[in-house]
């Protein structure tokens, strides 16, 4: 409360300003009206009654020139408040006014427009933003919102035309960005069945952003679905030239592509690698599955004990107890048992530039909506 009050102060000042302003260059006493209204403001400000406050200077405040920056800065408030039907009725009142200039009038529109997207009211978002796109004045703006409108109604080839778009008025490339919508359009176009439009997606994805492992996952999950494991095993190990940390994340896809072209000593070979440069339990307990299956429990036993050794936590320890000697004494088979029901921790994910975290892979940030900033946490 005492922030909405600060934050009323200069609309205080201007209506005081106001009322000033009108007795100075009038011959005639400013109406006592006008001095009490003010003086009524003011109180309500004082006694922490912002929203009784507002609605007095709104009342004292004519809409002209001189006040349309008042007003503008009084929608605001409202929209930084939650009060969306406030702030657009504000708004829509003064693009009404026909005695406000055009700049006046833009920069309500502008207003109105973030009135609309804060509101969910996306349709009459865009409209009012491809108008103020003609404006020189708005024009970079009104793209960079019109982008994120696009982005939210999915709107895949439209966000892409305008990503361009921005990146023409010289705000920079944006390859992260450009190759993560090609791979919601390739998404889009698999649901439709057109095959040779995802291709194009997807090779447009890598072509603008070489580094954008999605593009290759998706290309290796579409090979999965025709059953062409040897070229979706190809595809999906090429992530990890791109981005290491991803590899335990599609471990199960690479595995599964391993066995269906008969291929056990090349899997075995590659998990030897994996592990031996990672630390992700993950990794290690499939290994051990491996271990067991091509050698022997002894081997992968032996294993695990020298790792736990040199690195000793909480999944090992698991891996180990799940594969120990099963003839130990009472004490012994009872611990095993107990940490045998130690939950596997899952791999979790983290934005970088944000630091929001969950369970599941989000290529988009839901926390500060940026793309592709989402990497796997070690586990």
């Amino acid at each position: 409360m005492f922030e909405i009050a600060i934050m009323l102060l200069p609309v205080a000042a201007a209506s005081g300003w106001y009322v000033a302003s009108k007795h100075y260059h009038s011959k005639e006493k400013s109406s006592s009206s006008e001095h009490d209204g003010y003086f009524k403001g003011l109180n309500f400000l004082l006694n922490e009654q912002p929203d009784k406050a507002i609605s007095v200077f709104i009342d004292l405040l004519e809409v002209d020139d001189e006040t349309i920056e008042v007003h503008l800065a009084l929608g605001t408030l409202f929209r930084q408040r939650g009060e969306v039907e406030k702030a657009i009725r504000l708004h829509q009142n003064l693009i009404a006014r026909p005695q406000i200039n055009q700049q006046a009038r833009s920069n309500a529109l502008n207003e109105l427009g973030l009135d609309y997207m804060r509101a969910g009211l996306l349709d009459r978002a865009e409209n009012i933003f491809l108008e103020l796109e003609k404006d020189t004045v708005f024009r970079v703006h009104a793209v960079k919102q019109l982008l994120s409108i696009f982005q939210q109604e999915k709107e895949w080839q439209q966000a892409i035309d305008y990503t361009f778009k921005l990146e023409m008025m010289g705000a920079g490339k944006q390859p992260v960005l450009l190759s993560q919508l090609h791979c919601e359009l390739a998404l889009l176009h698999k649901k439709q069945g057109d095959d040779v439009a995802v291709r194009n997606d997807l090779k447009k994805a890598l072509r603008i952003d070489s580094s954008c492992v999605r593009a290759n996952v998706i290309s290796a999950e579409l090979a999965v679905e025709k059953s062409d494991y040897k070229h979706a095993l190809k595809l999906i190990m090429a992530i990890s030239k791109q981005d290491k940390r991803f590899i335990p994340v599609y471990l199960n896809l690479i595995l599964t592509c391993f066995d269906q072209i008969g291929k056990p000593k090349a899997k075995f070979n590659f998990l030897a690698d994996l592990q031996a440069g990672n630390d992700s339990t993950i990794v290690m307990s499939r290994f051990i599955d491996v271990l067991v299956e091509q050698k022997s429990s002894k081997e992968a036993a032996t294993f695990l004990h020298k790792r736990l050794l040199e690195n000793p936590n909480q999944g090992y320890l698991r891996l180990y107890a799940k594969i120990g000697d099963e003839n130990g004494d009472t004490e012994s088979s009872f611990l095993r048992n107990i940490i045998q029901n130690f939950e596997e921790k899952p791999i979790s994910f983290e934005c970088k530039n944000c630091g929001f975290s969950s369970v599941e892979l989000n290529w988009y940030c839901p926390s500060c909506k940026q793309w592709g900033t989402t990497k796997p946490v070690v586990v």
